[in-house]
């Protein structure tokens, strides 16, 4: 079983560079991570799909990228709270969602 913080949610103790090892005659891309021997296909928009060929570690980030453009790792920044304009609360409150805690 993988390691968990504090708030019981899952830790990653690696990242693991994947790289384009080839294009299908379809145009779907293959995807190798030579570190753990994950192997995934992906086809892109607007039709796209991704196939697992093999798991590797599943407790590894996998980034990579192509082009210039690579793809790191994800991190989660929670939103600025706003206000909720008053047609949504409205919804919300007749729809029985208590959104701020203040229906009755």
């Amino acid at each position: 079983m993988p390691p968990t913080d504090k708030m019981g949610e899952t830790s990653v103790s690696e990242q693991h560079e994947m790289v384009l090892s080839g294009t299908t005659e379809s145009g779907a891309e293959e995807w190798a991570c030579p570190t753990c021997g994950r192997r995934i296909v992906f086809r892109w928009p607007p039709h796209y799909e991704k196939l697992v060929l093999e798991y590797g570690d599943a407790n590894a980030v996998h980034v990579g990228g192509k082009g210039g453009l690579r793809v790191g790792g994800i991190a989660v920044i929670p939103s600025v709270a706003t206000e909720v304009p008053a047609a949504e609360h409205d919804w919300l409150r007749d729809n029985g969602i208590d959104w701020d805690g203040t229906s009755a």
